[in-house]
């Protein structure tokens, strides 16, 4: 038992000379629904559309833990129907160490920790694909640090 507790001492001890820890990461909410999925098999196929949107929330837990959900919803259309839908709430807990600058958290948050949760998210979407009877979708990286330089840049615009 003192074996444990020291290792988990150095554990912490390591993880404290990080700006963030993610805690733990975990499928917030998970929804495929598969309509027409017999439209494939229609005389003249046609290539699907598919729309990716990726969203990242923040919530305060209390003062050095926040929760970062990554929300990603895809549809795939083919003709005038609806194949899949799905849609992904991917959420980590996060442990920001409390010398962080209040300029570096909105980065931390932002950026690097859905940088880092993505790709768990990417596999989760093209195992779903695949069970859903589709070939797996493997969505592109994402470029999360100019997602938010824009979304930064937008917001200052708004507020003039």
């Amino acid at each position: 038992m003192e074996g444990k507790i020291a290792d988990t001492m150095q554990a912490n001890e390591r993880r404290s000379q990080y700006p963030f820890f993610i805690q733990d990461q975990y499928v917030k909410d998970l929804t495929f629904e598969n309509p027409n999925f017999l439209v494939k098999y229609t005389e003249n196929p046609e290539q699907p559309e598919v729309a990716i949107n990726v969203e990242t929330r923040i919530s305060k837990i209390d003062e050095n833990n926040y929760e970062v959900v990554l929300d990603t919803s895809v549809k795939s259309k083919m003709a005038a129907h609806d194949l899949f839908i799905l849609e992904l709430s991917y959420a980590g807990l996060v442990s920001i160490a409390t010398n962080i600058e209040n300029e570096a958290l909105e980065p931390v948050l932002f950026v690097h920790c859905p940088f880092l949760m993505f790709p768990f998210v990417r596999e989760l979407i093209a195992n779903m694909t695949r069970v859903g009877g589709y070939p797996p979708l493997l969505m592109e990286p994402i470029d999360f640090a100019s997602l938010y330089i824009e979304k930064k840049k937008q917001s200052q615009q708004a507020n003039g």
